[in-house]
């Protein structure tokens, strides 16, 4: 098990990594990466499940468990790192945009579609946009 020591929190130097988290079998990549991205700007951490507004309470309820534990398992050995995690229900590209507005940095999984989130993401915001390809999945 790794072990990293805790990092400060330095308020106001940066805004939060946000990782996009979706319930497509990727989020724990995008997780591992999003801690690692936190620890090295001394940035909070946003882990953020975008859920589609059509999806049944079982789905959801699914999802959740699946997003949630992917969070905690990249957290594991790390210490010092504020973090939050939220629920949002919406569209994932109109959600993820208006977060990376504020953000640091923002980290989703990327896929080889030419209508791929990441690159649609990354043409609509100024911070840096972290595709984690599919094999670090």
């Amino acid at each position: 098990m790794r072990s990293h020591s805790a990092i400060p929190y330095r308020p106001g130097q940066s805004g939060d990594v946000v990782a996009g988290l979706l319930n497509d079998g990727r989020a724990e990549a995008v997780a591992r990466v999003a801690v690692a991205e936190a620890q090295r700007r001394g940035a909070r951490l946003r882990f953020v499940q975008v859920v589609d507004q059509d999806v049944t309470p079982e789905e959801r309820a699914d999802a959740d468990q699946a997003t949630f534990r992917a969070a905690v398992r990249a957290l594991r050995g790390y210490r010092g790192i504020p973090c939050r995690f939220e629920v949002v229900t919406g569209d994932p590209t109109d959600t993820l945009v208006d977060l990376a507005r504020s953000a640091a940095a923002l980290i989703v999984g990327a896929d080889d579609s030419p209508r791929s989130l990441a690159l649609r993401i990354a043409t609509l915001v100024s911070c840096p946009v972290v595709a984690v390809p599919v094999q670090a999945a």
